[in-house]
């Protein structure tokens, strides 16, 4: 760490000197401020800081009124806000006002070490922190457009991607297969101060655990019978940039501890060398698998786990956000008709009607599909549930009936319940879609109403 001054702004007088002996230890001259307004003296005395380290909420105002009067005075010092649990969106506030970066509650010192390190080579250099560059939401160079969904669960999704993009934290993305994983890792690295850098993915299934290290670290010449030229690696691939590790579930076993190195150290040693190579990656890794689950059957590393998953984002499946269908059709549709050379104007509304009520376990890579093909198949300007012939023969398990939605009479509910789960062979989740619940509710349901499965 580079020696310079840093102002800690923290109400909890403890939790703030034990910050600033820290500090201290390191070989860093720390002040600590109790409040905005001394915050504000402090700063406006002649000895500059380099760092200013802030509470989120102080007792005479907050974090982001710090930023605000930081803007005004055109101060430009990198803050780094500190946030106690289930403070995201005002988190989200802050990282747009400017603040270079935040830091959870309660405070991991490697972490803190990383963010003030960071802080301090951006302040050195010159560099305006990530979030002051311009925050237009750009598509990312493989597709000329995207759409967000305006769902509750896509709306928190995208606030996630807004939250740590900026950031430098490792991002572990969950979901089901064809929720669009890599799509979500791709907007994170376009929404970082790495857009201009590499975007590298790896689909780890495809990693055999003989060619695993030579793939990611690289390889020498005549290290191995086929390595019949130096290989380059993914990670140095990517260096300064993003690696994005998909089915990260699925990498030998005996690799996960030379990756756990590599993050740690960050550098890689090619086989058939003897020499580190630093490189300077960010990691986004993805998984449709239980990883917890895989660490109890000890296929995963628990230490590469907490590694990995400095923050999580999940990815909702399609079923979960009904309402965006026809947003996501309507993209997929003008998708089509550049693909395939139709003009397809429009979905009808027994179409949406039918792409709504059904369960899309393949989720938008699935849609994605059946659009295209009823763009393909359509005769006139519009799709109609004629253009859907798959989802049409699973009517059973897609459209409401009429009755099915629930009663406020008890015996009527419980029957309609009992009915729904008939026609679904038991899915929970497909007789909620029916019943036009959600899932919480129709167990709420079960138990209520004592059904047995």
């Amino acid at each position: 760490m580079r020696n310079g001054r840093i102002l800690i702004v923290e109400d909890d007088r403890s939790f703030g000197a034990m910050l600033q002996k820290w500090f201290e230890r390191k070989g860093f001259p720390a002040t600590l401020c109790s409040g905005m307004v001394a915050a504000q003296e402090a700063l406006d005395q002649t000895e500059p800081y380099q760092v200013v380290l802030s509470d989120l909420r102080l007792p005479d105002g907050d974090g982001i009124m710090l930023l605000n009067w930081l803007n005004e005075k055109r101060l430009s010092i990198p803050v780094i806000i500190m946030t106690g649990y289930g403070e995201i969106q005002t988190a989200v506030s802050a990282i747009k006002l400017g603040a270079f970066d935040f830091l959870e509650k309660p405070v991991n010192p490697d972490i803190l070490t990383k963010k003030i390190e960071a802080a301090f080579e951006a302040r050195q250099k010159n560099i305006s922190p990530p979030e002051k560059q311009p925050t237009e939401r750009k598509p990312y160079k493989e597709s000329r457009e995207f759409v967000e969904g305006q769902s509750l669960l896509s709306t928190q999704m995208y606030t996630h991607i807004d939250l740590v993009a900026p950031t430098q934290m490792a991002v572990m993305i969950i979901g089901e297969s064809g929720t669009g994983k890599e799509h979500v890792a791709r907007l994170i690295h376009s929404r970082s101060n790495r857009a201009n850098g590499p975007f590298i993915a790896v689909d780890c299934g495809s990693l055999s655990i003989e060619l695993a290290p030579s793939e990611l670290f690289g390889h020498k010449k005549g290290s191995f019978t086929s390595a019949i030229e130096d290989k380059t690696g993914f990670f140095r691939e990517a260096h300064g940039g993003t690696l994005f590790l998909d089915e990260v579930g699925n990498l030998p076993y005996g690799v996960q501890m030379q990756l756990l190195r590599t993050l740690q150290e960050k550098k890689v040693r090619p086989v058939g060398t003897s020499t580190d190579l630093s490189v300077d990656v960010r990691i986004i890794i993805a998984t449709n698998e239980n990883l917890e689950k895989a660490i109890d059957e000890g296929n995963f590393r628990e230490d590469l786990y907490h590694r990995l998953n400095e923050f999580m984002i999940r990815v909702p499946s399609l079923r979960e956000c009904a309402e965006d269908i026809p947003s996501y059709a309507d993209h997929f549709r003008e998708e089509a008709n550049r693909e395939l050379g139709r003009e397809v104007s429009t979905v009808s509304p027994e179409a949406l009607a039918l792409l709504k009520a059904y369960a899309w376990p393949g989720n938008l890579r699935e849609l994605r599909n059946v659009i295209r093909r009823a763009v393909l198949f359509t005769k006139g300007d519009a799709i109609t549930p004629d253009s859907l012939p798959v989802l049409s023969a699973k009517k059973e398990e897609s459209l409401p009936e009429a009755d099915v939605s629930l009663s406020v009479e008890p015996e009527k509910e419980k029957e309609k319940i009992l009915r729904a789960l008939q026609q679904v062979r038991g899915n929970k989740t497909k007789a909620a879609i029916l019943l036009q619940i959600d899932r919480k509710t129709l167990y709420n349901k079960i138990h209520q109403y004592n059904i047995s499965l």
